[in-house]
């Protein structure tokens, strides 16, 4: 089958493409949303392809809303208490409130389930945009935001296949540039420590990484990613970790300014020399850096 072109101007994909492609009536496909249970088993299954095929999203608002123009902002952040995402926040209300717009603000906790299950009930709100602190998203997540039809922002870091506008560093540049500044001080046993990252930002800073390690011919494989919170308890746990591991150790990549800080904490404890016995260095230029 294929799918038909969109009725509305706006180009949402609405009922009556569902009811298209279905091949059955407008009425039918919302009493099959509604209460399935009224429905056929096998009629169901096929409205249900279809709105999956069309990423169909029913506007929960469209009664109240139907000739009003939407002034409200989705953002969806990993974690409001992550460096940066606060400051981003303010940053936004101070220029989009004037303009007359209000942000609706909610968390995914880094886990692409949840941020499925927000944007499914924000994008039925009649939503203006969305702006995401992120740029991992499910296949299904991807699919609402393509089809609709709204400015959909994509924050801190690049990607090649952005859904629609896409602002942030370039990862891999970063990490090969950061760690080949260590290799041209000298340090030869250089270990690199990640936590709780997105999957897409992890594999960016392991690219840059292995990029700079290998072209001085070093040991790529001093790397632990540990699934906890980039904070600086984690730091700090993990630095004897890394000296248990490598004892030659010399210096010491933190993806986060919050892991370097609490790595250093450790160094002073257990009466490291920073740097003389180990460098460490931090990743993102927060305030705590």
């Amino acid at each position: 089958m294929s799918i038909p072109r969109k009725r509305r101007s706006t180009g949402k994909v609405t009922i009556a493409d569902v009811a298209q492609l279905a091949g059955v009536g407008t009425m039918t496909v919302s009493r099959a949303l509604r209460t399935p249970e009224q429905v056929s088993d096998k009629l169901r299954e096929k409205i249900e392809a279809a709105v999956h095929e069309l990423g169909y999203m029913p506007n929960l608002a469209a009664s109240a809303l139907a000739s009003a123009s939407s002034h409200t902002i989705a953002m969806v952040v990993p974690n409001l208490a992550e460096a940066g995402c606060s400051e981003m926040f303010a940053g936004l209300q101070q220029i989009l409130q004037p303009a007359g717009y209000q942000i609706m603000l909610a968390e995914s906790q880094h886990r692409v389930e949840q941020e499925e299950k927000l944007l499914e009930t924000l994008l039925a709100s009649n939503i203006a945009a969305a702006i995401l602190l992120s740029v991992e998203h499910s296949t299904t997540v991807r699919q609402w935001l393509k089809n609709a039809s709204i400015p959909v922002m994509e924050m801190g870091a690049i990607r090649s296949d952005p859904i629609d506008m896409n602002i942030g560093i370039d990862n891999v540049a970063a990490m090969y540039e950061l760690t080949e500044m260590l290799i041209q001080r000298g340090y030869q046993n250089i270990g690199l420590l990640c936590a709780n990252q997105e999957q897409w930002i992890f594999q960016q800073h392991l690219h840059g990484w292995y990029k700079a390690m290998l072209r001085h011919h070093m040991s790529p494989n001093r790397v632990i990613n540990a699934a906890l919170p980039p904070n600086f308890s984690t730091g700090a746990s993990q630095l004897p970790e890394f000296l248990l591991a490598w004892p030659e150790l010399d210096a010491l990549v933190c993806v986060s300014d919050e892991l370097a800080c609490g790595a250093l904490y450790e160094c002073q404890r257990r009466r490291i020399k920073v740097p003389d016995d180990l460098a460490v260095v931090g990743f993102g230029d927060s305030d705590v850096s």
